[in-house]
């Protein structure tokens, strides 16, 4: 994405005629999500405006990176497409004049909202800025308050934050993580990991190289760290193959690695026994392990 391109839209705003709208969403019991939209005042306005334009342009010059169910690599940030996203229409569609609600939020509403999105039309195109919400707990035994009129007045507890950080820009379509952990919180894809892990895992099944394949299966979807590495590895389908295509290769490596892990019918097939060995197999089928050119040393990645 072009943050700098970002940057110059948003400074060219007019900001005695900005066009944004505020909503507040959750996610039902059903799986839907419910949004609500409530009136912004123009300064309001032109402070919000300020605080995503100032996110963006802490991340002008960051590296950028395609976003990798695993984790990301400090000092980066991570891009992908809105459309990979499974959830993000449903979100969308939320938030349409059909759907939104416009009235005043219940106060029992409040602290099942779990983020906000800012939402900026442009002659550009809309800029969505995301954000989980911070909410204000009670004090254990007192309660926040005010001074007003030279009157302390006790606020109540459905109170917001919205504090100058952001997590997730899109802008046409492309979507720029700032806090890789908040698309899988905010976008709730860990159905969608589910669903990808159990893709690979089907293609894992087919190569017949592991023993109690049932058992390791349901053990790596109860995994999360596990269940994300299978997710990437679903783009890296070759990779898998060549595994398996050398399996002479899988054999050294965990005499080399000294992993903890039987080989059955012939030295052809890993066996599984539990799930203290299910980092090691994962880094065997994604082709983790390594050895340094220079120091002749042997690793493996650490990621997964």
């Amino acid at each position: 994405m072009n943050v700098n391109n970002l940057v110059a839209i948003l400074n060219g705003l007019d900001n005695q005629d900005l066009d944004m709208r505020l909503y507040f969403t959750r996610k039902k019991p059903n799986g839907r999500y419910l949004s609500y939209s409530p009136t912004v005042g123009p300064d309001l306005q032109i402070e919000l405006k300020g605080m995503g334009l100032k996110a963006l342009e802490k991340v002008q010059d960051a590296e950028q990176r395609e976003f990798s169910p695993i984790g990301t690599i400090e000092g980066c940030i991570e891009t992908c497409q809105a459309s990979e996203v499974t959830s993000f229409n449903e979100i969308l569609q939320s938030m349409e004049e059909d759907y939104v609600n416009r009235q005043q939020i219940p106060d029992e509403e409040v602290s099942r909202l779990t983020f906000y999105c800012l939402k900026i039309f442009t002659t550009h195109g809309d800029i969505l800025f995301f954000r989980r919400v911070t909410k204000f707990n009670k004090l254990k035994g007192g309660f926040f308050g005010k001074f007003a009129n030279n009157d302390f007045r006790k606020l109540d507890d459905t109170l917001l934050g919205i504090d100058p950080n952001v997590d997730i820009v899109i802008f046409n379509g492309e979507m720029l993580i700032l806090n890789h952990i908040s698309l899988e919180r905010i976008f709730s894809i860990h159905d969608q990991y589910q669903e990808k892990a159990t893709r690979t895992l089907g293609l894992v099944q087919s190569a017949n190289k592991i023993t109690n394949f049932e058992q390791f299966s349901e053990d790596c979807l109860s995994d999360a760290r596990v269940t994300r590495a299978l997710t990437k590895l679903l783009n890296e389908e070759n990779r898998m193959s060549q595994v398996f295509a050398n399996f002479e290769n899988v054999i050294n490596v965990i005499d080399i690695f000294d992993l903890k892990i039987e080989l059955a019918d012939e030295n052809t097939k890993i066996v599984y026994e539990d799930k203290s060995q299910l980092m090691d197999i994962t880094r065997l089928i994604r082709d983790s392990f390594y050895k340094t050119y220079m120091g002749n040393r042997d690793g493996y990645d650490e990621g997964i």
